[in-house]
Order: structure tokens, then C-alpha cells, then sequence
């Protein structure tokens, strides 16, 4: 256990439970982490909100000339209660530190052509690090080193006020990149990590180790496979900011760059007014942006947004921890393995999108989602009111 400045407070005292749960290219959320554990003094000392938690045991997700970096957890939630019985425990529930990356609005308008990858590095060093007036740089806070992540370029822009957290994950959705903030222990510092999975799968071209879940290898123990078109949208309808003419600009996109057609075409309307008309030159004077270049603005706008209403497959596996994979051994969040139940005619390769790590009365269990979870309640309401 730590404070924010990364100060080591001490160790916890052995919990009922503990449930921790890393995603790949997800927001962070306030119940990404939960402990459960019997009142002492040293526990009572220790999960206080706003200290840091930090899980040791297991590899670490990066390492580099400054030591190791680990994924951490803030409190943000405590609840503390006493039973008829007159036993006592303290519930804490947190957030992965990306959950940070909600702090900030981009403040001034974001326009530039580059990769997803040159995109999201370019918002958290704006809004986070070293380009970012002082007051809002974060404290002990770095880039980690990344490797060149692939991705072509497109035409991106962010207007006054938007969530950088928001930006962020939508750059990472389309570009399948994972990300998240470590901290390194020994540095005292917080590293922004953005990173890509390896392809683990049968079939890899990339002399990757195979990685196999399937009950006749008998490291699964329970499975549920959902799929789902309810929410799917493959074709957009974009209409952009009118020019000082009145003029409407309007495009087409399709999912994926096919288009589809008859009876498989399901059609979105996506407002894009929001995307400036005019940008800023060198000596601060507005400039008309050229209509080319608008509607590329429009349509990567346009990729982001049907990027969340895509056919929806999920594998959900209960792993067996004490078999032939070893979670961050043999494959970890955001590697692409294949996965088979040859009794249901399941064969797919997908992406690790979320691992639950739950530890309970000594016993540890090991939950993966392959694929993309169906979105929640929420999720579709967000998604009906854009």
C-alpha cells in the first residue's frame, strides 16, 4: 500500500477476498478492484481512500532501465460494518489508474494527421505531461517507452471541452491498442503504458508460442458464449458543420470500409457539428479547413463511433490456474489466442478483453473474456442518445 506520492505505507493484512480485475482497452471504473477483510488496526491504517494499491506475486506488466512497472488501483470507496455476530470487516472497492485520464478536458482545439498510436501519445502529454501547463501536468508522472504500434494515419480532431478519457479510449478502440497508467516502486513514478497484444493464436505467422483454451486440454472449467447482432451498425450517415455558406457537408461511411448492402445493411446517423469548420493558423487568426480534409475529419469520427455497435461475441472461460497456461506466462490482457469447445462447433480467435482475478479464503480463480463483452444497459442507452 502506498500514498500518492508513491510513499510504501505497508502491507494489508490477509483478506476475506480480492478481486481484480485488469481490461484491455476499456475505461477505467470504480469497481475495477474489490477487497474484502477483517478489522485491525494495521487494515483500518492501510485501505483509507486515495492510497494506492499495488499487487505483488505475479510478473509485472512492464520493465525497463528504471525497474519494474505494475498496474495499481486507487481507493475511492469505503464501507466498514459489524455483523449481530459482532464480526467486523472493511470493504474497499477502486479504480485502475486510468481512470485518471477522466481528469482532464482537452482544452484547446486538436487537430493533426498520424497514427492512433502518435494520436493518443500527443493528448496525454497536452493534457497530462510535459506539454501541459504546470498546473495540470500530473505528479511523478511519465511516458513509458513504447514500440512503433502499426496503424495508418487519419485525420483527427478534438474540440474545447471534450473528455480526454473519452478521446483516448475511442482512439484505442479503433486502433486495438491496450492502455493504462503503472507505477514503478522503486522510481516513485507513474508511467502512461500504451501497448498492443501479442497473437497467440493457433495460426500465428509470428513464431508465437500457440495458446489454446479448450476443455480437452483440460484448462478450462466453465464457459459461456454469447453472440449477439442486436446493437449492430455497419453503415453511417455523417452530417458535419455547415460552412458560411449554410452549406451541409454529408458522407457515407461503412464499417470496416465494405460496403454492405440489402438486407445486411443497418444504418446509423452520426452528428459530426461538433468538428470545427475552421482551425487556427501560426499567428492565432482562424482558417477555413479545406473540405477534403473536413470529411476525413468526419469519417474518422464516423470509424470511432460504429466501432461500438459491431456484432458482439463473447467467450467467458473460468481458467484453470494450476494447468499447462500460466496467466502472465503464457498469455496476459490483450493477446489474441484461440479458444475451442468442439462440442458447441466454437472455434474463434479473439482478443483477451478483461481477466476477473478473484482470491478468496486461499483460493484463486481466473475468469477470461475472449472477444467483446455485450454492452450494458448503460452502454445501449449512451449509444441510443448520441
Amino acid at each position: 500500500m502506498f500514498n500518492m506520492d508513491l510513499e510504501p505505507l505497508g502491507i494489508i493484512d490477509e483478506a476475506v477476498s480480492v478481486i481484480w480485475q485488469p481490461s484491455y482497452w476499456d475505461k477505467g471504473d470504480y469497481g475495477d478492484v474489490k477487497i474484502l477483510a477483517p478489522i485491525t488496526d494495521n487494515n483500518t491504517a492501510l485501505l483509507v481512500k486515495g492510497n494506492i494499491i499495488v499487487r505483488h506475486g505475479e510478473s509485472a506488466e512492464y520493465t525497463d532501465e528504471k525497474g519494474e512497472w505494475r498496474r495499481a488501483a486507487q481507493i475511492t470507496y469505503r464501507f466498514i460494518s459489524k455483523d449481530i455476530n459482532g464480526a467486523e470487516q472493511i470493504e474497499v472497492q477502486g479504480c485502475f489508474l486510468k481512470k485518471w485520464l477522466s481528469k482532464r478536458l482537452i482544452t484547446d482545439q486538436l487537430m493533426l494527421t498520424d497514427t492512433n498510436q502518435n494520436i493518443i501519445n500527443t493528448i496525454v502529454r497536452q493534457n497530462f505531461g510535459e506539454d501541459a501547463p504546470q498546473e495540470r501536468q500530473g505528479e511523478r508522472f511519465t511516458m513509458l517507452a513504447q514500440d512503433d504500434l502499426g496503424g495508418s494515419s487519419v485525420e483527427y480532431s478534438a474540440e474545447f471541452g471534450a473528455s480526454a478519457e473519452d478521446e483516448i479510449y475511442n482512439r484505442a478502440l479503433v486502433g486495438k491498442l491496450g492502455f493504462d497508467i503503472l507505477v514503478n516502486e522503486r522510481a516513485r513514478l507513474y508511467g502512461f503504458w500504451l501497448y498492443k497484444g501479442k497473437d497467440l493464436t493457433a495460426t500465428n505467422t509470428q513464431g508465437n508460442t500457440p495458446c489454446i483454451f479448450s476443455r480437452d486440454f483440460d484448462n478450462v472449467n466453465e464457459q459461456e458464449y454469447t453472440e449477439s447482432i442486436e446493437s449492430m451498425k455497419n453503415t453511417a450517415y455523417v452530417a458535419g458543420a455547415a460552412d458560411s455558406d449554410g452549406t451541409q457537408p454529408r458522407i457515407e461511411v461503412w464499417k470496416d470500409g465494405e460496403e454492405a448492402k440489402g438486407w445486411d445493411r443497418d444504418e446509423l446517423f452520426i452528428e459530426a457539428t461538433d468538428i470545427s469548420r475552421t482551425t487556427k493558423d501560426q499567428s492565432g487568426q482562424d482558417v477555413a479547413i479545406p473540405l477534403e480534409q473536413y470529411l476525413q475529419l468526419m469519417a474518422t469520427k464516423a470509424d470511432g463511433e460504429l466501432e461500438n455497435y459491431g456484432e458482439c461475441v463473447s467467450f467467458v472461460s473460468t481458467i484453470s490456474t494450476s494447468k499447462n497456461l500460466q496467466y502472465k506466462k503464457d498469455f496476459t490482457v490483450g493477446d489474441i489466442v484461440t479458444s475451442i469447445e468442439k462440442r458447441w462447433g466454437i472455434k474463434i480467435d479473439a482478443r483477451i478483453t478483461k481477466i476477473n482475478q478473484t482470491s478468496q479464503n486461499g483460493q484463486e480463480t481466473l475468469e477470461v473474456t475472449f472477444g467483446e463483452s455485450l454492452p450494458t444497459l448503460i452502454e445501449k442507452i449512451k449509444q441510443k442518445v448520441r
